[in-house]
Protein backbone atom coordinates (compact mmCIF):
# COMPACT_ATOMS: atom_id res chain seq x y z
CA UNK A 1 0.00 0.00 0.00
CA UNK A 2 1.34 3.36 -1.17
CA UNK A 3 1.33 5.77 2.27
CA UNK A 4 -0.07 8.87 1.78
CA UNK A 5 -0.69 10.54 5.06
CA UNK A 6 0.03 9.38 8.62
CA UNK A 7 -1.28 12.00 11.07
CA UNK A 8 -4.72 11.70 12.23
CA UNK A 9 -7.54 14.79 13.01
CA UNK A 10 -9.97 14.88 15.64
CA UNK A 11 -13.11 17.37 15.47
CA UNK A 12 -15.38 17.81 18.39
CA UNK A 13 -19.13 18.29 17.98
CA UNK A 14 -19.00 22.16 18.75
CA UNK A 15 -16.73 22.43 15.28
CA UNK A 16 -18.30 20.53 13.34
CA UNK A 17 -21.79 22.24 13.94
CA UNK A 18 -19.96 25.73 13.48
CA UNK A 19 -18.49 24.50 10.16
CA UNK A 20 -21.87 22.98 8.82
CA UNK A 21 -22.97 25.96 9.64
CA UNK A 22 -20.16 28.03 8.14
CA UNK A 23 -21.33 25.80 5.42
CA UNK A 24 -25.11 26.25 5.10
CA UNK A 25 -24.96 30.05 5.04
CA UNK A 26 -22.00 30.18 2.47
CA UNK A 27 -24.20 28.00 -0.01
CA UNK A 28 -27.29 29.83 0.65
CA UNK A 29 -25.76 33.34 0.19
CA UNK A 30 -24.13 31.62 -2.97
CA UNK A 31 -27.29 30.36 -4.01
CA UNK A 32 -25.44 27.27 -5.73
CA UNK A 33 -24.03 24.43 -5.21
CA UNK A 34 -21.28 23.37 -2.00
CA UNK A 35 -18.77 21.66 -4.71
CA UNK A 36 -17.80 22.27 -7.98
CA UNK A 37 -20.47 22.30 -10.21
CA UNK A 38 -20.85 19.75 -12.84
CA UNK A 39 -22.54 21.88 -15.56
CA UNK A 40 -25.32 19.95 -15.38
CA UNK A 41 -27.97 21.36 -13.39
CA UNK A 42 -30.29 18.76 -12.49
CA UNK A 43 -26.97 16.17 -11.51
CA UNK A 44 -25.77 18.82 -9.40
CA UNK A 45 -29.54 18.70 -7.66
CA UNK A 46 -28.80 15.65 -6.69
CA UNK A 47 -24.68 15.61 -6.19
CA UNK A 48 -24.01 18.89 -4.49
CA UNK A 49 -21.44 19.13 -7.15
CA UNK A 50 -17.82 17.80 -6.63
CA UNK A 51 -16.56 17.87 -3.31
CA UNK A 52 -13.47 18.30 -1.80
CA UNK A 53 -12.28 14.57 0.21
CA UNK A 54 -14.65 12.69 -1.90
CA UNK A 55 -14.41 10.23 -4.97
CA UNK A 56 -16.40 9.73 -7.53
CA UNK A 57 -16.42 6.97 -9.99
CA UNK A 58 -18.33 7.45 -13.63
CA UNK A 59 -18.98 3.84 -15.43
CA UNK A 60 -20.29 2.95 -18.86
CA UNK A 61 -19.75 0.70 -21.41
CA UNK A 62 -18.35 1.20 -24.87
CA UNK A 63 -20.00 3.54 -27.30
CA UNK A 64 -22.12 4.84 -23.86
CA UNK A 65 -20.62 8.43 -24.66
CA UNK A 66 -18.99 8.35 -20.92
CA UNK A 67 -15.48 10.12 -22.20
CA UNK A 68 -17.53 12.51 -24.25
CA UNK A 69 -20.10 13.15 -20.84
CA UNK A 70 -16.51 13.45 -18.78
CA UNK A 71 -15.09 15.53 -21.37
CA UNK A 72 -18.15 18.26 -21.29
CA UNK A 73 -18.02 18.18 -17.41
CA UNK A 74 -14.48 19.53 -17.97
CA UNK A 75 -15.25 21.81 -20.03
CA UNK A 76 -17.94 23.64 -18.54
CA UNK A 77 -15.66 23.51 -15.38
CA UNK A 78 -12.20 24.64 -16.60
CA UNK A 79 -14.05 27.22 -19.15
CA UNK A 80 -17.44 28.50 -17.79
CA UNK A 81 -16.45 28.18 -13.91
CA UNK A 82 -12.89 28.58 -14.75
CA UNK A 83 -11.71 26.24 -12.15
CA UNK A 84 -8.34 24.54 -12.61
CA UNK A 85 -8.26 21.12 -13.43
CA UNK A 86 -5.79 18.02 -13.82
CA UNK A 87 -6.85 15.51 -16.50
CA UNK A 88 -5.14 11.42 -16.35
CA UNK A 89 -4.98 10.13 -19.83
CA UNK A 90 -4.22 6.49 -18.43
CA UNK A 91 -4.56 5.73 -22.51
CA UNK A 92 -1.92 7.80 -23.50
CA UNK A 93 -5.36 9.55 -25.51
CA UNK A 94 -4.06 12.99 -24.45
CA UNK A 95 -4.15 14.51 -27.98
CA UNK A 96 -7.32 12.89 -29.02
CA UNK A 97 -9.17 14.22 -25.92
CA UNK A 98 -8.31 17.46 -26.73
CA UNK A 99 -8.88 16.60 -30.49
CA UNK A 100 -12.77 15.77 -28.80
CA UNK A 101 -12.53 18.62 -26.35
CA UNK A 102 -12.23 21.50 -29.53
CA UNK A 103 -15.15 19.31 -31.24
CA UNK A 104 -17.55 19.73 -28.12
CA UNK A 105 -16.20 23.37 -26.97
CA UNK A 106 -16.95 24.98 -30.63
CA UNK A 107 -19.73 22.29 -31.93
CA UNK A 108 -18.12 20.89 -34.76
CA UNK A 109 -18.53 17.44 -35.77
CA UNK A 110 -15.38 15.29 -34.90
CA UNK A 111 -14.90 13.57 -38.05
CA UNK A 112 -14.21 16.89 -39.82
CA UNK A 113 -11.75 17.64 -37.48
CA UNK A 114 -10.00 14.41 -37.90
CA UNK A 115 -10.43 14.45 -41.63
CA UNK A 116 -9.64 18.43 -42.15
CA UNK A 117 -12.48 18.60 -44.10
CA UNK A 118 -13.61 22.20 -42.80
CA UNK A 119 -15.58 24.65 -44.84
CA UNK A 120 -14.81 28.54 -44.25
CA UNK A 121 -17.64 28.68 -41.86
CA UNK A 122 -16.59 26.43 -39.52
CA UNK A 123 -13.30 27.44 -39.35
CA UNK A 124 -15.35 30.92 -38.08
CA UNK A 125 -16.61 28.86 -35.38
CA UNK A 126 -13.46 27.60 -34.26
CA UNK A 127 -11.67 31.16 -34.58
CA UNK A 128 -14.54 32.56 -32.38
CA UNK A 129 -14.66 29.58 -29.87
CA UNK A 130 -10.83 28.72 -29.69
CA UNK A 131 -10.16 31.91 -27.57
CA UNK A 132 -11.95 30.80 -24.63
CA UNK A 133 -10.52 27.35 -24.65
CA UNK A 134 -6.29 28.19 -25.06
CA UNK A 135 -6.53 29.84 -21.80
CA UNK A 136 -8.50 27.45 -19.98
CA UNK A 137 -7.17 25.76 -16.79
CA UNK A 138 -6.88 22.60 -18.07
CA UNK A 139 -3.56 19.94 -17.53
CA UNK A 140 -3.56 16.85 -18.86
CA UNK A 141 -1.20 14.03 -17.94
CA UNK A 142 -0.62 11.38 -20.65
CA UNK A 143 0.59 7.95 -19.84
CA UNK A 144 0.27 4.38 -20.32
CA UNK A 145 -0.76 1.97 -17.65
CA UNK A 146 -0.22 5.23 -15.09
CA UNK A 147 1.63 4.20 -11.94
CA UNK A 148 0.18 5.27 -8.65
CA UNK A 149 2.97 6.60 -7.45
CA UNK A 150 3.49 8.88 -10.52
CA UNK A 151 -0.12 10.15 -9.56
CA UNK A 152 -0.25 10.91 -6.32
CA UNK A 153 3.17 12.60 -7.50
CA UNK A 154 1.63 14.65 -10.25
CA UNK A 155 -1.02 15.77 -8.11
CA UNK A 156 0.84 16.98 -5.44
CA UNK A 157 3.01 19.05 -7.91
CA UNK A 158 0.29 20.83 -9.87
CA UNK A 159 -1.70 21.46 -6.86
CA UNK A 160 0.80 23.33 -5.36
CA UNK A 161 1.73 25.01 -8.59
CA UNK A 162 -0.93 24.93 -10.66
CA UNK A 163 -3.69 25.69 -7.89
CA UNK A 164 -5.44 22.69 -9.60
CA UNK A 165 -9.35 22.50 -7.42
CA UNK A 166 -10.17 19.08 -9.19
CA UNK A 167 -8.63 15.78 -10.72
CA UNK A 168 -9.58 13.78 -13.21
CA UNK A 169 -8.88 9.64 -14.28
CA UNK A 170 -10.11 7.88 -17.51
CA UNK A 171 -9.71 4.72 -16.21
CA UNK A 172 -9.34 2.74 -12.57
CA UNK A 173 -8.86 -0.26 -14.36
CA UNK A 174 -5.32 1.32 -15.96
CA UNK A 175 -3.83 2.46 -12.90
CA UNK A 176 -0.79 0.33 -12.40
CA UNK A 177 -0.24 -0.66 -8.62
CA UNK A 178 2.78 -2.67 -7.68
CA UNK A 179 1.55 -6.01 -8.46
CA UNK A 180 3.55 -8.57 -7.27
CA UNK A 181 1.08 -11.23 -6.65
CA UNK A 182 -1.73 -9.54 -5.38
CA UNK A 183 -4.99 -10.19 -7.56
CA UNK A 184 -7.01 -7.91 -9.46
CA UNK A 185 -9.78 -7.42 -7.07
CA UNK A 186 -7.33 -6.99 -4.07
CA UNK A 187 -4.84 -4.11 -6.51
CA UNK A 188 -8.37 -2.21 -6.99
CA UNK A 189 -9.28 -2.10 -3.79
CA UNK A 190 -5.85 -0.90 -2.89
CA UNK A 191 -6.04 1.97 -5.21
CA UNK A 192 -9.46 2.78 -4.79
CA UNK A 193 -8.23 2.87 -0.72
CA UNK A 194 -5.26 5.73 -2.21
CA UNK A 195 -7.75 7.71 -3.94
CA UNK A 196 -9.98 8.34 -1.52
CA UNK A 197 -6.61 8.95 1.21
CA UNK A 198 -5.32 11.40 -1.53
CA UNK A 199 -8.66 13.26 -1.95
CA UNK A 200 -8.93 13.95 1.79
CA UNK A 201 -5.00 14.71 1.73
CA UNK A 202 -5.01 17.34 -0.89
CA UNK A 203 -8.56 18.41 -0.73
CA UNK A 204 -9.48 17.64 -3.88
CA UNK A 205 -12.92 15.71 -5.35
CA UNK A 206 -11.60 12.83 -8.03
CA UNK A 207 -13.72 11.71 -10.50
CA UNK A 208 -12.64 8.64 -12.07
CA UNK A 209 -13.80 6.49 -14.74
CA UNK A 210 -14.33 2.81 -14.50
CA UNK A 211 -14.93 -0.28 -17.01
CA UNK A 212 -18.45 -2.01 -16.88
CA UNK A 213 -18.56 -5.24 -17.53
CA UNK A 214 -20.40 -7.27 -20.54
CA UNK A 215 -23.41 -8.35 -18.63
CA UNK A 216 -25.55 -5.34 -19.68
CA UNK A 217 -25.07 -6.61 -23.17
CA UNK A 218 -26.77 -10.22 -21.90
CA UNK A 219 -29.54 -8.94 -19.98
CA UNK A 220 -33.35 -8.14 -22.02
CA UNK A 221 -35.73 -5.03 -22.12
CA UNK A 222 -35.30 -1.53 -21.49
CA UNK A 223 -34.86 -1.88 -17.40
CA UNK A 224 -32.04 -4.73 -18.53
CA UNK A 225 -30.02 -2.38 -20.16
CA UNK A 226 -29.69 -0.18 -17.89
CA UNK A 227 -26.40 -0.20 -16.03
CA UNK A 228 -26.40 -1.96 -12.21
CA UNK A 229 -23.72 -2.14 -9.52
CA UNK A 230 -22.86 -5.74 -9.95
CA UNK A 231 -21.49 -4.16 -14.02
CA UNK A 232 -18.70 -2.49 -12.38
CA UNK A 233 -15.28 -4.38 -12.47
CA UNK A 234 -14.69 -5.49 -8.83
CA UNK A 235 -17.69 -3.83 -8.21
CA UNK A 236 -17.66 -4.79 -4.05
CA UNK A 237 -14.96 -2.52 -3.65
CA UNK A 238 -15.72 0.36 -5.61
CA UNK A 239 -19.53 0.30 -4.72
CA UNK A 240 -17.76 0.45 -1.02
CA UNK A 241 -15.01 2.83 -0.84
CA UNK A 242 -16.73 5.54 -3.83
CA UNK A 243 -18.81 8.52 -2.10
CA UNK A 244 -20.48 8.56 -5.52
CA UNK A 245 -21.10 6.30 -8.33
CA UNK A 246 -22.62 7.89 -11.42
CA UNK A 247 -23.49 5.26 -14.44
CA UNK A 248 -23.78 6.63 -18.20
CA UNK A 249 -26.13 4.77 -20.60
CA UNK A 250 -28.00 5.37 -24.01
CA UNK A 251 -30.68 3.46 -24.95
CA UNK A 252 -30.78 4.28 -28.35
CA UNK A 253 -27.15 2.36 -28.87
CA UNK A 254 -29.64 -0.87 -28.08
CA UNK A 255 -32.24 0.10 -30.46
CA UNK A 256 -34.72 1.71 -27.89
CA UNK A 257 -36.64 4.45 -29.05
CA UNK A 258 -39.00 5.09 -26.67
CA UNK A 259 -39.40 4.06 -22.68
CA UNK A 260 -42.46 3.43 -20.92
CA UNK A 261 -43.73 6.46 -20.05
CA UNK A 262 -43.58 6.83 -24.62
CA UNK A 263 -40.41 9.55 -24.02
CA UNK A 264 -38.75 9.49 -27.20
CA UNK A 265 -35.36 8.91 -26.46
CA UNK A 266 -33.00 9.52 -29.67
CA UNK A 267 -30.16 11.57 -29.09
CA UNK A 268 -30.73 10.77 -25.37
CA UNK A 269 -27.80 10.15 -22.37
CA UNK A 270 -29.15 8.51 -19.03
CA UNK A 271 -27.50 9.35 -16.03
CA UNK A 272 -27.95 7.61 -13.01
CA UNK A 273 -26.96 8.23 -9.77
CA UNK A 274 -26.67 5.25 -8.19
CA UNK A 275 -24.56 5.88 -4.82
CA UNK A 276 -24.46 9.30 -3.27
CA UNK A 277 -23.50 9.71 -0.04
CA UNK A 278 -25.81 11.27 2.32
CA UNK A 279 -28.00 12.33 -0.59
CA UNK A 280 -30.56 11.81 -2.75
CA UNK A 281 -30.07 8.93 -5.73
CA UNK A 282 -32.02 9.24 -8.65
CA UNK A 283 -31.62 9.97 -12.69
CA UNK A 284 -31.38 12.43 -15.17
CA UNK A 285 -31.88 12.82 -18.78
CA UNK A 286 -29.22 14.78 -21.22
CA UNK A 287 -29.04 15.20 -25.01
CA UNK A 288 -25.84 14.17 -26.60
CA UNK A 289 -24.82 14.79 -29.90
CA UNK A 290 -23.15 11.85 -31.47
CA UNK A 291 -21.51 13.76 -34.10
CA UNK A 292 -19.59 16.28 -32.03
CA UNK A 293 -19.95 14.58 -28.63
CA UNK A 294 -21.57 17.36 -26.77
CA UNK A 295 -23.25 16.80 -23.92
CA UNK A 296 -26.02 18.93 -22.60
CA UNK A 297 -28.71 19.70 -20.25
CA UNK A 298 -32.30 19.29 -20.99
CA UNK A 299 -34.61 22.43 -19.91
CA UNK A 300 -35.84 21.52 -16.69
CA UNK A 301 -40.02 21.49 -16.72
CA UNK A 302 -39.72 22.39 -12.46
CA UNK A 303 -38.36 25.62 -11.64
CA UNK A 304 -38.23 26.23 -7.68
CA UNK A 305 -41.10 28.18 -6.68
CA UNK A 306 -39.07 29.43 -3.23
CA UNK A 307 -36.05 31.53 -2.91
CA UNK A 308 -33.69 31.27 -0.41
CA UNK A 309 -33.72 33.11 2.91
CA UNK A 310 -30.09 34.10 4.15
CA UNK A 311 -29.46 33.67 7.64
CA UNK A 312 -29.49 37.43 8.79
CA UNK A 313 -33.09 37.57 7.69
CA UNK A 314 -34.08 34.68 9.60
CA UNK A 315 -36.50 35.88 11.77
CA UNK A 316 -38.77 33.08 14.72
CA UNK A 317 -39.51 32.56 17.50
CA UNK A 318 -37.44 29.84 18.42
CA UNK A 319 -33.50 31.21 18.82
CA UNK A 320 -31.70 28.06 18.56
CA UNK A 321 -30.01 28.95 15.37
CA UNK A 322 -28.56 32.68 16.63
CA UNK A 323 -27.85 31.29 20.04
CA UNK A 324 -25.58 28.80 18.03
CA UNK A 325 -24.07 31.61 16.12
CA UNK A 326 -23.35 33.83 19.35
CA UNK A 327 -21.88 30.83 21.21
CA UNK A 328 -19.62 29.88 18.62
CA UNK A 329 -18.95 33.33 17.76
CA UNK A 330 -19.11 32.79 13.58
CA UNK A 331 -20.58 36.73 13.01
CA UNK A 332 -17.30 37.26 12.00
CA UNK A 333 -16.79 34.26 9.27
CA UNK A 334 -20.26 33.68 7.96
CA UNK A 335 -20.34 36.14 5.00
CA UNK A 336 -23.28 38.31 6.24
Amino acid sequence: MVEIMNDVSYSNVREMVKHCLCEVQSKTANIGVSGIPSGFESLDELTDGFKKGKVYIVGGRPCMGKEEFVLSMIRNIVVDSKVPALLFSTNNMGQDYMQRLLSIHCDISTSLLQQGTLKYNEWEIIDKGIGTLIDAPLFIHNCLDLPLNELIETVRNCIRDKVVKIIFIDCLQMIDFAKGEKGISERIAEVMHSLKKMACLFEVPIVVGSMLSRGVEYRDGIEGKQPQFMDLANSCYIEELADVVIMVHRPEYYRMYEDERGRNLHGVMEIYVKKNNLNPLGSILLDYHEDTGIVTSRKSANASASKPVRLKDFNTDNNAVKNLIQTFELEEELPF
